[in-house]
């Protein structure tokens, strides 16, 4: 069997379209179906299940899907055995909204860049649901998403548990606040595609409240800034607060848990950079 029908019908069962299997693999519609016949003649089996909604496997693609992963995957760390002390090689390419790339990740991927020096980093950005499009395409191994969230295709790996907190100036009292008190106040949140904007946004809505005044702001950096020049309070997740901060923090009322997790997709037996990365972020929340 040539490795490149099997790498070929693994594209096609996480894709589960032809059509963009095709674009991923920059090949065409009929290049991509001939592979996979050539494939099924071989084993003598039919591996695709095709209907309006795309394809899917048959209970033997499945298997052929599972097993092609770990083979595929083994070959991947063979690839390794020479990179010595050095670690891993090659590009790892994550995705992150920026509040977790910088009050989350930066620390973590410091220590890794020292530890695996060949690898070439990239970082994606985008919120929820933009990462997990991301990570199911492949157009990254791993993202850092917000639970809950169910998707089969995916394997979830709790990382860090936060609430979210009341920022005001240096100097304000830090007793606990309510919504309804950040209501009647001018605030400085983030844009709306942020998952702390969401979270406060569906949280006053509930509660048929009316923001005074809000000024958006597209980091947490600027969001900080503006608090500390009196422009309003902010609302932030814990761990994004640093040393140096200057600014007050109060816990707000009925805050519930959010948790952040590490996705990949399933079917996709992890490279030696990303179970190298795996390893230290699990390590360092045991």
């Amino acid at each position: 069997m040539e490795l490149q029908l099997l790498e070929t019908f693994l594209v096609v069962c996480e894709e589960r379209n032809l059509s963009r299997a095709a674009v991923r693999l920059f090949r065409t519609q009929p290049a991509i179906s001939r592979q996979i016949q050539a494939l099924e003649e071989e084993l003598g089996v039919r591996l695709l299940e095709r209907s309006s909604r795309g394809v899917r496997p048959t209970a033997q693609g499945e298997e052929l899907r599972a097993r092609g992963a770990r083979i595929l995957g083994e070959l991947q760390s063979l690839k390794e055995i020479g990179s010595g002390s050095d670690g891993p090689s090659g590009e790892l390419v994550l995705a992150s909204s920026d509040t977790v790339a910088c009050h989350f990740l930066a620390p973590h991927l410091g220590r890794f860049a020292r530890e695996c020096p060949r690898v070439q980093l990239r970082i994606e950005n985008g919120v929820t649901p933009g990462i997990v499009n991301l990570v199911e395409r492949s157009a990254c191994e791993l993202g850092f998403v917000l639970l809950p969230l169910r998707n089969p295709r995916l394997e979830l790996r709790p990382l860090l548990r936060y609430r979210h907190v009341a920022v005001f100036p240096s100097g304000t009292p830090e007793t606990e606040t309510t919504v309804s008190a950040l209501c009647d106040m001018p605030l400085v949140l983030l844009t709306r595609e942020s998952a702390t904007r969401r979270s406060f946004d569906e949280r006053v809505a509930s509660k048929g409240l009316h923001p005074q005044r809000i000024l958006e702001v597209a980091s947490v950096s600027v969001q900080k800034a503006m608090v500390r020049a009196g422009l309003g309070a902010g609302i932030l997740p814990d761990y994004a607060l640093e040393p140096g901060d200057d600014l007050a923090v109060a816990p707000i009322q009925g805050s519930h848990e959010k948790i952040l997790a590490l996705c990949r997709l399933k079917s996709r037996s992890l490279s030696a950079p990303a179970a190298a990365l795996m390893r230290m972020l699990e390590a360092c929340g045991s």
